[in-house]
């Protein structure tokens, strides 16, 4: 019998099936920087769905679209494509996204960067490219010096584990003030650099599914091979003879899609002389039998060996990062705190009292536990053993008693951490919340990124929008903000009336008048109802920012409309001019226009009193011409102001003194106004 260890974890890794997944949502003709992944079948698929590969941005046309693949690219591309307005579809793997941000934000802070990996490897080169191209690249393989006061280690994420600790030896700093390192190696590789080494200690033959170009694929090569025989297979029809092989691992590297695992593994047993079980191997060291091929199944029980000599293996820093949540057994309760074990590492951990409750009474915490209780903890040291914390995650997951007040429409705070696809999410105990773009605010967004940091007002967004067992919960700032906008709308329109005089601040002018803040409400102040006199624009009567009075001339609710006026507050041109022009008042004018009746006389601005040609002079004039003319300043008596019909009835002769010689005559006058 030919028994097979097969990892449950197979297929491609989270970026890598993202990466997939947003070149194939693109249907028309795209571009990609060197391949989206190194798998000859998945280049096969892409390209007949019309990804064309270049190896230079100066390949792809202006205006094309534009992959950048998982191994992501320096931000010349981005910069270059911009410029040519070129769509990018960004398919960086977010763990090198989240290396590009630190390399960038350290090397800004003045840090050497330092690099651990293939130098010629694009993912290395394109981090290199955020840190300004400033990085020393090492494979970790020969001794460097590095000489600087603040540096920063990081890895490349396909990195071999196994060398993590002898390449961090070959580093010689000199005179280092500040180090920081970040093992950036990713979870999955190193997931499956475990399953290559501890399988293939077990096995025969090691089957490594996936291609050759692939750069985590040839280290999985490379550890299998140190244990045991190892081939590469790249196709579903390549054949290989079983005949002196018992005991087989299948290992396949994060670009390897699930599919050709499978067809290898079938075609395998197919073509097998002997009966084949497969046991499916997983991380928490368990062994499933699978009953997917049709052959004889042997069950056997958990191999827990093989697991706990992966998890043996693994560097503790590998394996557990502060902050990380852990289920925990109750072993001890002691004095200073209590001991307990880690079920999926047959580790042992300490949570010491202070860090057993949030209200700090650890004296009470501890009589409600027992031996065997399972406790959920957070790992706040991993120096000198595992600490732990249970205060931490109580503290995290605090905030899930809100969550039944959330569903009945309460609203909550959370604070946006990331954007996701037209989103913003956020963390409210153990929930993810979700927010649209759309559900942010009254109007369209255009970027979110500008609110990652910021804290929205929430509430859930319609009806069953809280997932408890996805744990989320999809929420809109937007509805709230229409809630209080229709509040205050209705609390001006309820309390205002027409000819109500009200206070107003300018917000700004238009051609045909100005808008006005009145309680919060724009109302519109037309020109015409700005001044008495004529004016051009509002600007000659009002200056924004400013506070007025005005009074209330129309209401609209319906339209949303209100209109206000200035000048009916001010006093009338006209009411003014009755206490300067009453009659027998002597007053200077000037000749503004003549008429064949008479001429106007300019008193004040827009204020003309009519001088009748009879009342120019004593003598005679059969042409008022010969006496004035405009732009003449002359001295009148007013003989009638009548404000009503707005007339002034002015006289010059009334100022000359009358020829004695002349005798009397009696003239008839008509008013040819």
């Amino acid at each position: 019998m030919i028994k097979v260890l097969l990892p449950k974890e197979i297929g491609f890794c989270k970026g890598v099936q993202s990466a997939v997944d947003k070149a194939l949502s693109i249907k028309e003709k795209a571009y990609c920087l060197g391949h989206i992944v190194h798998n000859l079948h998945v280049i096969k698929q892409l390209k007949n769905n019309g990804l064309v590969v270049v190896e230079d941005i100066s390949q792809v046309p202006d205006g094309a679209t534009l992959i950048v693949r998982a191994h992501g690219a320096s931000p010349e591309i981005f910069d270059a494509a911009k410029q040519r307005e070129i769509t990018i579809v960004d398919a960086t793997c977010p763990s090198v996204k989240a290396i590009q941000k630190k390399a960038k934000k350290y090397s800004e802070m003045g840090y050497q960067v330092i690099l651990v990996g293939d130098k010629n490897h694009p993912e290395i080169i394109g981090i290199n490219g955020w840190a300004n191209n400033s990085a020393i690249v090492t494979d970790g393989k020969s001794p460097i010096i590095v000489s600087a006061e603040k540096v920063l280690i990081m890895f490349q994420t396909t990195f071999d584990a196994r060398f993590y600790k002898k390449s961090l030896q070959n580093i010689c700093l000199e005179c280092v003030k500040t180090l920081e390192i970040f093992n950036t190696i990713c979870y999955t590789t190193l997931v499956r650099q475990n399953y290559a080494q501890i399988l293939s200690k077990q096995s025969d033959l090691a089957v490594i599914v996936g291609d050759k170009n692939s750069s985590n694929t040839k280290r999985l090569f490379e550890i299998a091979s140190e244990n045991c025989k190892a081939v590469f297979v790249d196709d579903v029809e390549q054949d290989f003879d079983l005949t002196n092989y018992r005991n087989i691992c299948f290992v396949s590297g994060a670009s390897t899609p699930k599919e050709l695992i499978k067809g290898v593994l079938k075609r395998m047993i197919e073509n097998a002389k002997d009966t084949v079980s497969v046991e499916t191997v997983t991380s928490n060291e368990q062994v499933a039998i699978t009953s997917e091929v049709q052959t004889e199944a042997v069950q056997t029980s958990t191999n827990e060996a093989l697991m706990a000599q992966a998890v043996a293996n693994m560097p503790e820093g590998h394996r557990y990062k502060n902050g990380q949540k852990v289920k925990c057994r109750v072993v001890l309760i002691s004095d200073d705190g209590v001991y307990v074990s880690i079920p999926s590492s047959k580790k042992e951990g300490f949570i010491p009292n202070e860090e057993l409750c949030l209200d700090g009474d650890y004296q009470a915490a501890k009589k409600a536990l027992k031996q065997d209780d399972i406790l959920d903890c957070a790992v706040i040291s991993v120096d000198k053993g595992i600490t732990l914390s249970k205060k931490v995650i109580d503290e995290r997951y605090k905030d899930d008693e809100l969550v039944a007040g959330i569903k009945e429409g309460n609203e909550f705070a959370c604070t946006m951490t990331r954007v996701g696809k037209e989103c913003l999410t956020g963390k409210l105990g153990s929930y993810t919340v979700i927010v649209h773009a759309s559900q942010i605010k009254i109007g369209y967004v255009k970027n979110l990124d500008a609110y990652v940091g910021k804290t929205l007002r929430l509430v859930v967004s319609g009806a069953d929008k809280v997932d408890d067992n996805k744990r989320v919960i999809f929420a809109s700032q937007k509805a709230i903000l229409i809630a209080e906008k229709k509040a205050k709308e209705d609390e001006f329109w309820n309390n205002i009336e027409v000819d109500e005089i009200v206070e107003g601040k300018v917000l700004r002018f238009a051609s045909f008048g100005a808008f006005i803040d009145v309680r919060g409400f724009d109302c519109l102040a037309h020109t015409s109802d700005l001044s008495w006199d004529r004016v051009a624009g509002p600007q000659e009567v009002l200056e924004i920012g400013q506070t007025y009075e005005f009074v209330v001339l129309a209401l609209d609710r319906e339209k949303n409309r209100v209109s206000l006026g200035y000048k009916q507050l001010q006093p009338q041109p006209w009411q003014i001019a009755e206490e300067k022009f009453h009659a027998g008042a002597v007053v200077t004018g000037k000749v503004a226009r003549i008429m064949p009746f008479g001429a106007f006389i300019e008193l004040d601005k827009h204020i003309d009193g009519l001088l009748h040609v009879s009342n120019v002079s004593w003598e005679w004039l059969d042409d008022i011409n010969k006496a004035l003319k405009i732009g003449d300043e002359i001295e009148v008596e007013v003989l009638e102001f009548d404000g009503e019909h707005k007339r002034i009835t002015l006289s010059r002769k009334s100022l000359l003194q009358r020829p004695e010689t002349q005798p009397a005559q009696t003239e008839e006058t008509t008013d040819e106004e």
